[in-house]
């Protein structure tokens, strides 16, 4: 490792979730790319392991190896269910995807991807090879390419991220969604893209990014604004207003601003991780506005009873809200 630091301050930087010897560490990473892919390696073993080899030498193949004998399972895909948090189980799902073919020859030329996943319930935090960081919401993913930041910094995404991307004006960062492509050097903005939402929403914190659609820049986001496209009338709305709001999940809280109880339901089973089965006749499209942080869901439900006379029940993972 170039500039060396003590392997046991990357260890202790990773297992603190960057907290410890943050700054040290950052150096490091910023003197070669070789540290950033060790920094990388020790990161994908830990996410995938829960654990750090006894010795580490910055060899690819045998460092996968060593991961591969402390993981037994026959699926193409492998899983990480990890606690991070004191309130929430925060469960990263890590996917590492395998290809298998008759040649050698072939299965090189193949994309390899690194696809992360957040459960429904549960937020993850992502430091990406460039070091740019991602908070992905429930019910998210994101995947990127094993040459990521090589000749460009590109995810896919589907659900809700926060992006936080390093400045580097040598190599544009792209956020594809179905619809749209997020396009900036360095910059934090949120983009929220279900599969299952009408609309993709884009809010940008800071610095400046270009909305693309097949391939076709068309609107730039100055700090402050939101846009929406509408995927099914193709349509884009765009409005100033305070980003944090947008992003507030990232500080464990939930913030309706005149939204219907229908989709207020939809958040909440990607926030608790439930499913909830709501009685026809409360779908009324009446509005409500309300804010809280870190509730748990039958204080929630207590709450929106005092704004809208509900009653439920709770049965593990089943909600039922029918009218009083």
């Amino acid at each position: 490792m170039e500039n060396q630091v003590p392997i046991y301050k990357v260890i202790r930087n990773i297992a603190t979730n960057g907290v410890e010897y943050s700054k040290e560490i950052q150096q490091w990473m910023n003197v070669s790319d070789e540290n950033k892919k060790v920094y990388q390696d020790l990161l994908n073993i830990w996410q995938i392991t829960g654990s750090f080899p006894e010795r580490y030498t910055p060899d690819g193949p045998k460092a996968w190896q060593k991961v591969h004998k402390q993981i037994h399972s026959q699926k193409r895909k492998y899983f990480l269910y990890r606690r991070i948090g004191q309130i929430a189980a925060a469960i990263v799902v890590v996917f590492i995807s395998v290809w298998t073919g008759t040649e050698l020859n072939n299965w090189k030329q193949k994309p390899h991807y690194t696809e992360v996943i957040s459960l429904a319930g549960q937020k993850t935090r992502i430091i990406l090879p460039d070091s740019s960081i991602v908070l992905l919401n429930g019910n998210s993913k994101i995947r990127y390419n094993q040459n990521f930041n090589k000749n460009s910094r590109k995810v896919e995404l589907k659900g809700e991220g926060y992006f936080d991307v390093r400045k580097d004006a040598s190599k544009q960062f792209i956020v594809s969604t179905s619809e749209l492509n997020v396009k900036v050097f360095g910059t934090s903005f949120n983009v929220k893209s279900y599969e299952d939402d009408q609309t993709i929403e884009v809010g940008l914190k800071t610095g400046k990014v270009g909305i693309e659609r097949n391939e076709k820049e068309i609107i730039q986001l100055s700090p402050g604004e939101v846009v929406s496209f509408d995927k099914k009338e193709k349509e884009l709305d765009v409005k100033r207003m305070d980003v944090d709001l947008v992003s507030a999940w990232i500080r464990d809280e939930m913030v309706f601003d005149e939204d219907s109880l229908e989709e207020i339901i939809k958040y909440m089973e990607r926030w608790y991780g439930v499913s909830i089965q709501v009685s026809p006749i409360l779908l009324d499209g009446e509005l409500l506005t309300f804010k809280v942080k870190t509730e748990s869901l039958n204080e929630l439900l207590k709450l929106i009873n005092l704004l809208k006379p509900i009653k439920y029940h709770i049965d593990g993972k089943q909600v039922i809200i029918t009218k009083p």
